[in-house]
């Protein structure tokens, strides 16, 4: 499959439309698929979501959605991961304190093997076992207009992102 070319970034940011997520997501599948077989792929709210979303059929793996305390919720409670492979996601990684807590909170369920992967990937940040791309633009998604349009209907371009 052939990956839509990457929009050149404008001024230190970079948009990764949803063709180029699909694109960025296929090659990610391969790469991960080649190293590893996730019985579990834990995406994180709310962007981790549509990534584990795209992830999880490529890799045969179950979804399960993850919602951080502190991000709108008291505490998460994963179902039991006993003796399962886990690939814990995110679209990106900065510092890497998010992937930190969600992979503590999947040994906390024991998993049995638990690996991480994003999309992007900043410099001198996380180091993550597999990303797409590797920029220290900001990057804004295709589901980011959505988040931030103040209405679940409204028009990307009402965003201002």
């Amino acid at each position: 499959m052939k990956t839509v070319p990457p929009r050149r970034s404008r001024g230190g940011v970079r948009e990764i439309g949803w063709a180029e997520f699909g694109g960025l997501a296929v090659e990610l599948a391969d790469r991960i698929a080649a190293a590893y077989e996730p019985d579990v792929v834990l995406g994180i709210a709310n962007a981790g979501v549509f990534v584990g979303g795209a992830l999880a059929p490529a890799l045969r793996a179950e979804l399960v959605h993850l919602h951080l305390p502190g991000r709108g919720v008291e505490t998460e409670r994963l179902p039991s991961l006993a003796g399962k492979r886990v690939l814990v996601v995110d679209d990106a990684a900065d510092s890497g304190a998010t992937l930190a807590r969600a992979t503590a909170l999947a040994k906390k369920a024991r998993a049995a093997e638990i690996r991480t992967a994003v999309i992007v990937l900043r410099p001198g940040g996380a180091r993550p076992d597999f990303h797409a791309l590797q920029t220290a633009d900001v990057t804004i998604f295709g589901w980011d207009y959505q988040f931030h349009s103040g209405s679940p209907d409204g028009d990307p371009g009402d965003a201002g992102v």
